[in-house]
């Protein structure tokens, strides 16, 4: 599926999440605390993991930020206020580092290792539901 069948106007989450995405290849490739841009590896794993989520959970795909780390690798953030709780996906610079779930709900938290796209809904249904 294309980015432009994914950005339909009744799907605002995963349009914000994919411009986000999609501007980071936009920054400058560096600054004085590193790289800005994401690598290939991060940019491609996040987008496949992103649209594959986005295409089980339909329209109640909750938006994320996008960042990158020093060295290129991609972290998405989904937050919720209330109660506080909060899904982040690590993507690294490379294969030759693990990608990972962090989720939190107030004083719980823990990581997920094994990172799968069902992995991924589980969790966002999960801070969606609570």
């Amino acid at each position: 599926m294309s980015v432009q069948a994914l950005a339909k106007p009744s799907s605002n989450d995963i349009t914000v999440t994919l411009k986000r995405l999609v501007a980071l290849l936009e920054e400058d490739e560096t600054d004085e605390y590193g790289i800005l841009q994401p690598s290939q590896y991060a940019f491609k794993s996040v987008m496949r993991l992103v649209v594959d989520a986005y295409e089980a959970m339909g329209d109640s795909f909750p938006r994320a930020s996008a960042s990158t780390d020093e060295q290129g690798g991609i972290r998405l953030t989904w937050s919720k206020q209330a109660p506080s709780g909060e899904v982040r996906l690590v993507c690294p610079a490379d294969a030759s580092q693990q990608t990972y779930l962090y989720h939190e709900l107030g004083d719980n938290y823990a990581v997920e290792r094994d990172v799968t796209v069902s992995i991924l809904v589980q969790w966002l249904e999960w801070l969606n539901q609570a």
